[in-house]
């Protein structure tokens, strides 16, 4: 590392976990112990939202009565973004992490994240994610962006943007995946907020619009963010509406004024994948509903959208007619 000292013991900033849990009852307790035990004192904010199982008393029963644990509840469920902008307006300053409801985190990754942001100068700081289905087996995690050592990153726009590209990351390597450490003050200071129209890409949407508004982003190697993959989890499939929901997201994202020409190029390529698996999860919901209007209507799209509806539509009826004879 180059650049500043890291901080003296006495005078980390504060850094607020925050969890967002949606019938987590069986995992909210070891999420919320990890941060907890951190090597700097972490604050935790829990925002139950309307679990229908017992979250709420599985998070408060991991509280060491040190103060640094809060749980909220939402009135309504209303989707994990709508969950972290409660808990982000509840946070009074320092830096910000989400850590999803069935993951943990090594004692020491916060102080070693927030040393190498302090260092580097950067709003934000992510590692590589450690992807495991075995929690007695942490051995076998695997790297979730890159299979080997890379040391420190900036991200720019277009490169981050471009490695939430399957194409390019693999399927369930994207960016977007990533937990980093935040400075809060960047973000109220850009207005910049979870959508909450959102429950597919929310992470992705937030950092690419604080990319836009100027963040130094760095990525390290793994630093102990171990998230737990439910097998089969990485081929579920998104709703129509949702995927309607991020490409309008993202076409929005790409007419912002003032963006680098490669990071538009980029969101650009981006909003043309994700109206592509909108588009055709469009047509699999309309033949389910017989709806004919809706599935002629998935064809009202830029050629290369319309030309991939072609491709796999035929490819469908392919595999059809072969299983047929």
């Amino acid at each position: 590392m180059t650049g500043k000292p890291s901080p003296k013991p006495d005078s980390w900033p504060r850094i607020t976990v925050i969890i967002a849990a949606y019938n987590a009852a069986d995992t909210i307790g070891p999420a919320v112990r990890s941060a907890l035990s951190q090597t700097i004192p972490a604050h935790v904010i829990v925002v139950d939202d309307a679990s229908s199982d017992h979250t709420v008393d599985a998070a408060w029963a991991t509280d060491d009565g040190a103060g640094r644990l809060a749980v909220l509840v939402q009135p309504e469920n209303r989707g994990p973004a709508a969950a972290r902008n409660r808990a982000l307006d509840a946070v009074p300053e320092g830096w910000v992490t989400i850590l999803d409801a069935d993951d943990q985190m090594d004692p020491d990754r916060l102080r070693r994240l927030l040393s190498v942001a302090w260092v580097n100068n950067w709003d934000f700081a992510g590692d590589d994610l450690l992807r495991l289905t075995n929690w007695d087996r942490r051995d076998q995690a695997v790297r979730h962006w890159k299979d080997n050592d890379f040391g420190e990153i900036e991200l720019s726009l277009e490169r981050f943007v471009d490695e939430n590209d399957p194409g390019q990351t693999g399927h369930g390597r994207e960016l977007g995946f990533l937990k980093p450490v935040m400075q809060l003050r960047f973000l109220n200071e850009k207005g910049l907020r979870y959508d909450e129209n959102l429950r597919l890409g929310e992470d992705f949407v937030l950092y690419a619009a604080a990319l836009a508004e100027g963040a130094r982003f760095g990525l390290v190697d793994p630093l102990g963010y171990y998230a737990f993959d439910t097998p089969g989890s990485l081929s579920k499939s998104h709703s129509a509406t949702d995927l309607r929901n991020f490409h309008r997201a993202v076409r929005n994202l790409a007419i912002r004024p003032n963006l680098p020409a490669g990071g538009q190029m980029a969101l650009r390529r981006q909003q043309f994948l994700s109206h592509k698996r909108w588009a055709w999860a469009r047509q699999i919901e309309a033949v389910r509903r017989k709806d004919v209007l809706d599935f002629l209507g998935a064809f009202f799209a830029p050629p290369g959208v319309i030309f991939d509806l072609i491709g796999q539509l035929f490819g469908h009826f392919s595999r059809v007619y072969k299983k047929a004879r």
